[in-house]
């Protein structure tokens, strides 16, 4: 009887897969509405920067994460995205890093299919390879890349720690290569009151398991072999587009549902009402921010 105890772990697991995918291929259209580029992420706002263009600060994410990975000086970096979603990042970086190996991987088919579409359409984007799977258990070999990245898709890795993705991540890289996430994450300090249903329903309606919390992480990094370790809470850079939320919403539920007729499904009505529930919990009045970590494989 005992050899059967670890089969309720894995049904857990392959239920949450399927919850996830569903999630997405219900509610991924709609991202629509918050990029035309599909950029499923929040912007990060510069100096110099229209706080009002939001795809510029969505594309400045991207440009972020690039600089981090330090791969723009390599004549042909080797670089993954561990949770490509629809390969808005991977489009941005093969416009900046022509001669650039490369991939992406999701867990989600239509998220493939949609991203490989999209690539067809830009001619910049033949060089991408993306492929099915899961980010904590990738088949391509040790020491491949010479940068990973992901961009608001760690936070979908089992634990408060995220160990089995980092892992997988430092497996990936060959030695002096650099990871770079980028993510709401838990940080210093605790939900209160109602904060604590209101936590547990942001991460139902993202279907998370839970956030990372940044401590645990970073110590995770370093026990795992990972130094040049880098934690920046950029709140206040993430805040303008956050700002954009509310009028995205309200356009999208006029256009699509009161005058598109749209049906809207269960996680479809998820993806709005997350966003809109962040700031409950979010710094300053909670203990939510969104980090840039960046680390390397020693």
């Amino acid at each position: 009887m005992k050899a059967a105890a670890p089969a309720a772990p894995v049904a857990a697991a392959a239920t949450s897969a399927e919850n996830f995918q569903r999630y997405y291929e219900e509610a991924g259209p709609d991202y629509a509405a918050w990029s035309a580029a599909f950029n499923m992420h929040f912007g990060y706002f510069r100096r110099g920067l229209n706080p009002l263009d939001r795809e510029a600060m969505l594309e400045q994410m991207n440009v972020e994460v690039l600089r981090r990975m330090g791969v723009e000086n390599l004549d042909a970096p080797r670089v993954l995205d561990m949770g490509c979603g629809l390969g808005a990042t991977l489009r941005s970086l093969a416009r900046r890093l022509p001669t650039a190996d490369l991939h992406g991987i999701t867990l989600v088919p239509w998220q493939l299919d949609q991203a490989k579409e999209l690539n067809r359409a830009h001619e910049g984007a033949r060089g991408i390879t993306l492929a099915l799977g899961d980010y904590e258990r990738t088949r391509y070999p040790a020491g491949r890349f010479d940068g990973v990245c992901a961009i608001e898709s760690s936070c979908y890795a089992r634990g408060a720690n995220k160990s089995a993705f980092l892992r997988e991540a430092h497996r990936l890289l060959r030695p002096g290569g650099r990871m770079v996430v980028a993510d709401g994450f838990r940080g210093p300090g605790k939900l209160r009151g109602p904060q604590k249903a209101i936590f547990r329903k942001l991460c139902e309606c993202w279907v998370i398991d839970t956030l990372g919390e940044i401590e645990p992480f970073a110590r995770e990094l370093e026990r795992i072999g990972f130094g040049d370790i880098t934690v920046e809470r950029v709140q206040a850079r993430v805040a303008p587009s956050v700002l954009h939320v509310p009028w995205v919403t309200l356009k999208f539920l006029l256009s699509s549902v009161v005058f598109g007729g749209r049906r809207m499904t269960r996680a479809r009505w998820n993806n709005v009402l997350a966003p809109i529930l962040l700031p409950f919990v979010g710094f300053p009045v909670g203990p939510v921010g969104y980090y840039i970590v960046s680390a390397t494989r020693v």
